[in-house]
């Protein structure tokens, strides 16, 4: 402050010499933003929660905040957070279902959520969106549990075969060495399932029997996007729902902050693209 405001007819670097401050870090603390205000914080922590339609809570608007360069604690946005009544959505706790015991195998990925390569671990699942003019839709879709992106997904007002089909037709290329886990829910215990997976070379796992917790990761997707797709939209014909739902993929693939890796699935891929500008070129996103 007294460099910038000072009447002296010294530039700054000398200015800089004179006070014995490093000239970086003048500069540094000149483009800074507002860290100890708490008006200033108090308003963009609102303007982050109405920016995300209230889906985040005070670790990633924390985050959010710290990305811009607003360096602020934790526990200082979840004291704003709660003086302002600004409180994130929260989501249902999961239900068991049962499944078919029919043409079932191991589960190989045995709750490992984590790897270090893209396309090494998707997993897979379907789920029950709201009814649209009284017509129930099903959403399939692969997770890739290296990013959590979404990679394919497809929408159909039947629950069949074709479902699954026409989202695992979307897995282009050579599968070797991919590990797709699933439940043991009746398209994936089919003859159809076993036979398009093999043809991509693509190896199966599948959760035990009747354990939502051993497909953990795509039901926590469910999770999230049940309650929070539709705060951002509430589609009226089945033209909305397909580009509300392809929207909304979008902004959780490019935009939406996932906290394992504090920021969202495609700007995790793209600070590692040093380790992998050779595999890039192959993926689908």
């Amino acid at each position: 402050m007294v460099i910038k405001e000072s009447e002296v007819t010294l530039n700054v670097k000398k200015r800089c010499y004179v006070l014995g401050v490093n000239r970086s870090s003048y500069y540094k603390w000149l483009k800074a933003k507002p860290r100890g205000n708490d008006e200033y914080i108090q308003e963009q922590i609102n303007k982050i929660y109405q920016e995300h339609k209230g889906t985040y809570g005070y670790l990633r608007i924390t985050q959010t905040m710290r990305n811009a360069g607003i360096l602020v604690n934790h526990k200082k946005v979840y004291r704003i957070m709660r003086k302002l009544g600004l409180k994130a959505v929260i989501r249902k706790k999961w239900c068991k279902r049962s499944y078919r015991k029919e043409n079932t195998t191991y589960n190989i990925l045995n709750r490992d959520f984590k790897t270090s390569e893209p396309l090494k671990k998707l997993v897979c699942d379907v789920t029950e969106l709201r009814p649209v003019k009284d017509k129930r839709y099903y959403l399939f879709s692969i997770m890739d549990l290296y990013n959590n992106a979404i990679i394919a997904l497809n929408v159909s007002f039947h629950n069949d075969w074709g479902l699954v089909e026409k989202g695992l037709e979307k897995l282009t290329g050579n599968m070797q060495g991919i590990l797709l886990h699933s439940d043991q829910g009746v398209q994936f215990t089919s003859i159809q399932y076993r036979e398009i997976t093999r043809q991509k070379n693509i190896t199966l796992s599948m959760s035990r029997l009747a354990n939502c917790y051993d497909n953990a990761a795509k039901e926590s997707f469910f999770s999230h996007f049940k309650e929070e797709f539709y705060i951002y939209y509430n589609p009226k014909t089945q033209d909305e729902l397909y580009q509300n739902i392809a929207a909304f993929i979008y902004y959780y693939n490019n935009e939406r902050i996932q906290m394992r890796f504090k920021m969202s699935p495609v700007q995790y891929l793209n600070s590692q693209n040093s380790l992998l500008a050779a595999n890039k070129k192959d993926l689908p996103y």
